[in-house]
């Protein structure tokens, strides 16, 4: 069984959240999408060497920087970074 009862997926910035209403959104939703299947969080599911078969390797550290990232997106400067590369998006890479 994963340890994941203890893993919390919150960023380092919540104190944003009352006043940021898009950053909460994305943050609530990335806490949402984390809940437990078959004792795994998605975000062990995105980092394992087997996404198939994760072995609850993620990390405290793992969660929060992802969390971090996640509510980074609904900021400001997540929302131009979004915007740029959804105009970019026809690109050839």
């Amino acid at each position: 069984m994963a340890k994941f009862s203890s893993i919390k997926h919150e960023g380092l910035r919540t104190n944003r959240l009352q006043r940021e209403p898009l950053e909460k959104a994305f943050a609530k939703a990335w806490k949402d999408k984390n809940k437990q299947s078959a004792g795994f969080d998605l975000l062990d599911y995105l980092l394992a060497e087997d996404p198939n078969h994760p072995k609850g390797e993620v990390s405290q550290r793992d969660a929060t920087v992802a969390a971090t990232v996640i509510q980074w997106l609904g900021s400001h400067v997540g929302q131009c970074f979004l915007r740029d590369v959804r105009g970019n998006g026809d690109e050839k890479a």
